[in-house]
């Protein structure tokens, strides 16, 4: 079992699927990290969606705490990109395994910008577990 995981959430995406998969990964008593990162846009509301992931997040790791985890949170804006950054969280935070969602892209979508699902799986040292979380 896994003592030490990174948790990755989307802002716009549903967190329950992710952390039920963390919970059977590591049932506990174990480190759950839960990362958000919010990408800068035209909107000029990123410190706004900040602070609201901010306090969702506090909120999910003290529920987390009260169920026994060592819960902790970051929240940050994407510096080189979700990918790289959540990589590089990772190593710092010496995760055993990190759990990371899927969101629907289209084909042109993934051919003209990537995946940064995949550019976790190819750079991360620890193992992934991944969900897809359309249709949810």
């Amino acid at each position: 079992m896994f003592t030490n995981v990174l948790v990755a959430l989307k802002e716009n995406q549903p967190h329950q699927p992710l952390l039920e998969l963390a919970f059977q990964a590591a049932p506990g008593p174990a480190r759950l990290h839960l990362v958000t990162l919010v990408r800068v846009g035209t909107e000029g509301d990123e410190v706004q969606r900040l602070r609201r992931t901010e306090r969702s997040l506090a909120q999910q790791a003290e529920a987390l705490t009260a169920k026994g985890y060592d819960a902790s949170w970051e929240a940050g804006v994407v510096a080189v990109s979700a990918a790289v950054d959540l990589v590089r969280i990772a190593e710092t935070r010496a995760a055993d395994l990190m759990v990371i969602g899927l969101a629907r892209r289209s084909r042109v979508g993934k051919a003209l910008m990537g995946s940064d699902a995949q550019r976790i799986l190819l750079s991360v040292d620890c193992p992934v577990l991944v969900r897809q979380l359309h249709g949810m």
